[in-house]
């Protein structure tokens, strides 16, 4: 009862301090208000007027390399990133960083490799593709999302599908492909437990109009990542770090401070003793944090992306398989690690719904779903990949999985001898 009275009597006096000085609070509110719609307004004019392109990638048949050459792919397609942008280029204009999308597609068993990305990088993008792999091809190629209905789900098809999110900070890594690899006879030979053979084989099991699309989406960006992971370092060695609040709650926290000088200044009871400062306890360096810590300041090495994964099993309603959408979820589990970081589904995108209007709620979360992965929206909810991760989710597979009906070059391509006459 107590409680519930305090709370009462807090929720009275915001709600006095909102009548007596709501004239300092409004132009705050109106501002952000008309800030956030211009903003909106600018950045969807902007994303309306890119041009993208998108890219097949077909593999040689013999891969032996290193993941380290799709992880060198990344750090080079991080030269796109710009050094900040000015404030009114992102209010005025609608400028936002520019972004790739690394996607993976299963569709009637076969298992396709595509990079969406604006059209003035498509050089850039075949460049370093090449420069790892020159035996592979390259395509420009009508956008398989056209090949699936405008609008999902309907009469004949149904689908499933979330956003992923990560299970702890993004300062925790993830398992990287050192973790699958083994060196044998050369340094660029290694054995490796392919994390991609799941989902090769997986789609090898794809019916004619069944579709299963991933989407990586990631932006370059600076290495503010790594300071901030090492708040979590700090935290870790029980090391505290002092609370940073976004503009809004710095500006009102700021206002409350002014009101409360205006009142009377609080007495202070000279016979009372000062309080004593609890010592701060020293925290057990266990291995299992030692490994954490070991594990996070390397990942510290690598270039970072803003990133998000999603993912959608479209299928026949006649003839769904919800087992699809496990063994997409349980591939993912490959990459978590107890200690450090693994994936989740995001809760406010799984299509997945209970309680009143059931159906109707579930209907609108699979459209919503299949809107923004058509349209390649950010996802929601976004963190940081370093250029290790991406390269362990996103790669080429190598000679070791040998799924059936994955795309292979099939020959080697040579150039033309040098003094050739041209007719």
């Amino acid at each position: 009862m107590d409680s519930f009275l305090l709370i009462l009597d807090s929720f009275k006096t915001v709600f006095s301090l909102a009548t007596y000085f709501w004239w300092v609070y409004l132009p705050i509110l109106l501002y952000c208000f008309a800030y956030l719609a211009l903003k909106n307004y600018t950045n969807l004019k902007y994303r309306l007027s890119l041009e993208w392109v998108l890219l097949e990638i077909r593999t040689p048949k013999e891969i032996n390399k290193s993941l380290r050459a799709m992880d060198q792919i990344f750090t080079s397609l991080h030269g796109i990133y710009s050094v900040g942008l000015k404030w009114h280029a992102i209010l005025f204009k609608g400028a936002m960083p520019e972004w790739f999308s690394f996607e993976i597609v299963g569709k009637a068993g076969e298992t396709h490799f595509y990079i969406r990305t604006l059209s003035k990088y498509k050089n850039l993008v075949e460049a370093q593709v090449y420069a790892q792999y020159p035996d592979s091809e390259i395509f420009e190629v009508p956008d398989y999302v056209n090949e699936m209905p405008l609008y999902l789900p309907d009469d004949k098809y149904d689908l499933w599908g979330t956003e992923l999110i990560l299970n702890k900070e993004d300062a925790y890594p993830i398992r990287t492909y050192p973790d699958f690899e083994e060196k044998t006879t050369g340094p660029d030979v290694v054995k490796r437990i392919d994390p991609l053979a799941s989902f090769s084989e997986l789609f090898s099991t794809l019916h004619h109009e069944e579709r299963i699309w991933i989407q990586i989406i990631a932006n370059p960006v600076s290495d503010a990542w790594a300071k901030r992971g090492q708040a979590v370092i700090a935290k870790l060695m029980g090391i505290e770090s002092p609370a940073q609040g976004d503009f809004l709650s710095n500006a009102v926290f700021a206002i409350d401070k002014a009101i409360s000088q205006i009142g009377p200044t609080p007495t202070v009871d000279p016979d009372k003793k000062p309080e004593k400062k609890e010592e701060k306890k020293k925290v057990d360096m266990t291995p299992g944090k030692q490994d954490a810590i070991k594990a996070i300041e390397k990942s510290f090495d690598k270039l970072g992306y803003e990133a998000g994964i999603r993912f959608v099993y479209i299928g026949p309603k006649s003839d769904f398989h919800q087992a699809h959408v496990s063994g997409v979820a349980g591939a993912f589990k490959q990459f978590a690690s107890q200690n450090l970081n693994g994936f989740k589904p995001n809760l406010r995108t799984l299509t997945f719904a209970k309680g009143l209007f059931k159906k109707s709620k579930l209907y609108n979360r699979k459209r919503i779903l299949y809107q923004s992965i058509r349209e390649r929206k950010l996802m929601t909810k976004r963190y940081v990949l370093n250029t290790e991760e991406l390269a362990t989710i996103f790669h080429f597979p190598d000679t070791a999985v040998k799924s059936p009906l994955l795309p292979r070059v099939e020959a080697k391509k040579g150039e033309p001898p040098v003094g050739l006459p041209l007719s």
